[in-house]
């Protein structure tokens, strides 16, 4: 598995001219650069670099939509290596979100898968020729470049829209309050902070979770979920509302300062590499993406999210809200009445 732990910077967004891609390359000279409307991507070719700018400004363009938000400046980079995040804040840019260069990643699932492969055929006591065989097998299931393009055009923006949401409705918080709430992204719930991510998402992959959604619910096996049982999770709206995120142990474990701090665990986990995030973690992102739809649909208001955010950016809970605003927002006025209102969609969706 090939873990990386990105924290929420600290430093407040500042204008970026428009020469953002001069002001990333004097902090990464030895880089590519390819701008969006309110960052830039860096990486090692000029093909690269706007491969992934080119996912950050399909999450630009959705991020509007939902959220009719300013987006802080940010950087994409393609890692290995890092540069200098303090030389990319001073010119301008408040977040900086690495991402495993193809290369990087490839490296790093085959020593995992390999190293899982022969782990799993000591256990079993397999001579070294069946070692060997099921090594090769494990390492066939990586995703080659077109599928791990798929990936990147989904998460890119699922990532960055993480910290835009923070960004956005939390814009004073900071890093190193000790009395910080342990959340997996910002201050927000954590229901809200993930819907915020994933509502970002290419079609294709919200097309995927909407298909589990409707697997789940008739009770199919998933193979990327893995056994549980699904339907009665998704069914608990109240549970979903009130649930810490699935990852979040996960990522703590990746980097324990994100239990005081915030921020966003990410894990990249290719088919065959080793053990599979929690059941309940994926179920989570299933759920947010389709409880997301459903707000926009019965509010008919595509940026219903932001209107729920700033209510809680305004210290109220959600349950205050639905029964003060809900109704002008065409919800109900009370969270059991809106858990009804949602058994009744999931089980027709």
């Amino acid at each position: 598995m090939l873990a990386l732990v990105l924290l929420l910077t600290s430093t407040a967004p500042s204008p970026v001219p428009d020469s953002m891609c001069a002001r990333a390359l004097r902090a990464a000279p030895d880089l590519s650069c390819a701008a969006a409307d309110h960052g830039v991507a860096l990486a090692a070719s000029p093909a690269e670099a706007e491969r992934l700018a080119s996912y950050a400004r399909a999450g630009e363009a959705r991020f509007s939509t939902r959220f009719d938000r300013d987006i802080a400046p940010y950087v994409v980079v393609s890692t290995p290596p890092l540069p200098d995040r303090a030389a990319l804040n001073a010119a301008g840019f408040s977040h900086i979100l690495p991402w495993p260069a193809p290369r990087a990643f490839d490296e790093a699932a085959r020593r995992s898968i390999e190293q899982g492969a022969r782990r799993f055929a000591a256990s079993q006591n397999m001579s070294p020729a069946q070692t060997e065989e099921v090594v090769a097998r494990a390492l066939s299931q990586i995703p080659d470049a077109k599928a791990q393009a798929a990936l990147d055009a989904g998460m890119v923006p699922h990532e960055l829209g993480h910290l835009w949401f923070t960004a956005a409705f939390w814009p004073e918080r900071t890093e190193t309050d000790p009395v910080a709430p342990r959340h997996y992204g910002g201050p927000g719930p954590d229901w809200l902070d993930e819907a915020a991510a994933v509502i970002l998402e290419d079609e294709p992959t919200a097309a995927q979770r909407r298909d589990h959604f409707r697997a789940l619910m008739k009770g199919e096996a998933v193979p990327s979920v893995g056994p549980i049982n699904g339907r009665a999770i998704l069914l608990d709206l109240p549970g979903l509302l009130a649930r810490e995120h699935p990852g979040l142990a996960r990522a703590v474990a990746v980097a324990p300062e994100l239990a005081v701090k915030g921020g966003v665990g990410v894990s990249f986990t290719p088919a065959g590499a080793g053990p599979r995030p929690a059941a309940l973690e994926r179920v989570f992102y299933i759920q947010t993406r389709v409880f997301a739809d459903y707000l926009i649909r019965i509010s008919n208001r595509p940026a219903i999210l932001a209107v729920i955010a700033q209510a809680m950016a305004n210290g109220r809970s959600f349950e205050d809200w639905l029964a003060s605003d809900g109704a002008a927002h065409g919800l109900p006025s009370t969270l059991s009445a809106l858990s009804d209102g949602w058994r009744d969609y999931a089980l027709g969706v």
